[in-house]
C-alpha cells in the first residue's frame, strides 16, 4: 500500500473543515451572535437646552453655563428576536460631568470680589425596547433604534472664595426626576470582535433645579461613539 504523505493528510483535513463550515453557514443563514446578551460601551457628550444657573448674589446678572457635558456609560440588551429585522429589550446607565468657574462682584458687598467654582454631576438610568435592522445578509451593518422611560439624578455644587480671605462658602443642591429617551445609531461589524459605530440620543426629564437657580426640566441631545459585543 502506498504511504500517504503528511502534506496530503493536511490538505484533506483542510477540505473537510471547509465543507463543515459551508454546511453550518448554509444551515444558519446569517452570522448571528450566539451569546445570551449584548453589551454596548458609549462615550460622547450631551448638549442640554439652557442648562444655566443664575448667580443670585452677583452685582450684575451672571450665570454659569453647564449646557454641554461629556458623558460615558454602557447599555445592556437581551439577544434580539428575529432575522434581519430584530427586536429586544435594553437598559443603559450614563454619567455626565461639567465644571465652570467665574469671578464677579458680590451684591451689596462693597466691592467684594467672589471666585465661584461650580460642578454638576448627572446620573441617567433608562430602559426600554429596541429594534435592529441589518442592511446586508452577512449582518455586517446594522441600524438600530430604542426608546423608553428614564430616571435622572443631579448633583450641583457651588464653591465660593472671597477676595478678603474670609471663610469660603459651599452649597450643594440635589434633584431627582423622571422622563423619557429615544436613541438611534448605526454600527459596522469588525470581524468577530464586535461592532463599532455612532449613535444619537434625545432625552427629556422633569427635574427641578430651580432652588439652585436653574430650570424645572431638562431637554438635550447626545452624540456617542459606540462599541457593541456579545457576552
Amino acid at each position: 500500500m502506498k504511504k500517504v504523505s503528511g502534506k496530503t493528510v493536511f490538505l484533506i483535513c483542510c477540505m473537510l473543515a471547509g465543507a463543515v463550515q459551508s454546511v453550518h453557514a448554509a444551515g444558519t443563514g446569517y452570522d448571528v451572535w450566539v451569546e445570551d446578551f449584548t453589551a454596548q460601551g458609549l462615550i460622547g457628550a450631551v448638549r442640554f437646552d439652557h442648562l444655566e444657573f443664575n448667580i443670585a448674589d452677583s452685582a450684575d446678572a451672571r450665570t454659569t453655563h453647564l449646557s454641554t457635558l461629556p458623558q460615558i456609560g454602557g447599555a445592556w440588551g437581551t439577544l434580539p428576536i428575529g432575522e434581519r429585522l430584530q427586536f429586544g429589550l435594553e437598559t443603559a446607565f450614563l454619567v455626565g460631568f461639567q465644571v465652570d468657574k467665574i469671578n464677579y462682584l458680590r451684591l451689596g458687598g462693597g466691592g467684594l470680589q467672589v471666585s465661584l467654582s461650580t460642578t454638576l454631576w448627572l446620573f441617567d438610568l433608562s430602559g426600554g425596547a429596541y429594534a435592529n435592522l441589518y442592511l446586508d445578509e452577512a449582518k455586517r451593518v446594522r441600524l438600530y433604534a430604542g426608546a423608553g422611560p428614564l430616571m435622572m439624578y443631579a448633583n450641583y455644587r457651588n464653591d465660593r472664595s472671597f477676595s478678603d480671605n474670609s471663610d469660603s462658602e459651599v452649597e450643594t443642591y440635589t434633584a431627582f426626576g423622571v422622563g423619557a429617551y429615544a436613541r438611534a445609531g448605526v454600527e459596522y461589524r469588525v470581524e468577530n470582535f464586535g461592532m463599532v459605530g455612532l449613535a444619537v440620543r434625545s432625552q427629556w426629564a422633569d427635574i427641578d433645579l430651580q432652588d439652585a437657580g436653574g430650570s424645572d426640566s431638562l431637554y438635550g441631545t447626545a452624540v456617542f461613539a459606540t462599541f457593541t459585543a456579545g457576552f
